[in-house]
């Protein structure tokens, strides 16, 4: 799914950056390690929703080991 139509990325690249780092990156490093920057930031929310998702994960399967 396009996440930005600004900058043209998915949700697939977006959880890529978010996976590779050991913490929650910040927004606007999501967006550099993407090669861009926001621009009308309609897509802040679905980023945001991504970076959730992937902290959920983690949390739940630390608390399973």
């Amino acid at each position: 799914m396009i996440v930005s139509s600004c900058n043209v990325f998915s949700d697939h690249q977006v959880r890529s950056v978010v996976i590779k780092e050991a913490r929650r990156p910040r927004m606007s490093e999501v967006y550099a390690c993407l090669g861009c920057c926001a621009q009308c930031g309609c897509c802040a929310r679905a980023i945001k929703r991504i970076m959730d998702e992937r902290l959920g994960s983690v949390h739940a399967s630390a608390s399973m080991h």
